[in-house]
């Protein structure tokens, strides 16, 4: 995905706004942790602005599909996600304390890291293929929102043992 911006134009004139969009049918991540390798398809559509003293913010947002397994179940689920961004960009070392301004060299600004970036750090840390997934038993593997398995449920904890027998005697 090539998500290059040329800013010649505006460098000239503060206070220009330049109208972006991007598209792709797929983008390679290789997040080794959430075992995807690619997510598609991937828009990113936004503005860039010179807010002046060589300073670009550019606003936007980013929607993507994948398939992923559920975190209970193991099924495939589909994801869909909408991240909003705002980046500083500035060709200029500036002196200010505002550590969020990313640096460029030349007349382009390639927004790909920064996208690619985005969905990382906005990417769920648990993806269910619904809110009450009832996930897979522990003991035969069955299904639990497809069948309803005969195992014995009360297999407890040994660390929890102690609580059992206060309940019995109750």
């Amino acid at each position: 995905m090539i998500v290059r911006l040329n800013l010649a134009k505006m460098k000239q004139i503060v206070g220009s706004i330049s109208e972006f969009e991007f598209k792709a049918k797929t983008l390679e991540l290789h997040l080794e942790r959430e075992g995807i390798d690619s997510v598609g398809p991937v828009r990113v559509k936004g503005q860039i602005e010179n807010i002046g003293d060589r300073i670009f913010v550019a606003n936007g947002q980013i929607e993507l599909e994948a398939t992923e397994l559920c975190a209970r179940c193991l099924e495939e689920t589909k994801v869909r996600l909408k991240i909003n961004f705002s980046f500083k960009f500035s060709d200029a070392i500036l002196e200010s304390e505002d550590e969020d301004i990313i640096l460029f060299n030349g007349n382009v600004i390639d927004l790909y890291p920064q996208v690619i970036n985005e969905i990382i750090l906005n990417w769920p840390s648990q993806i269910l293929c619904k809110t009450d997934c009832r996930g897979l038993c522990p003991n035969c593997g069955a299904n639990m929102n497809i069948t309803v398995c005969r195992c014995k449920s009360d297999n407890i904890d040994p660390r929890l043992a102690a609580l059992k027998q206060l309940m019995k005697s109750e």
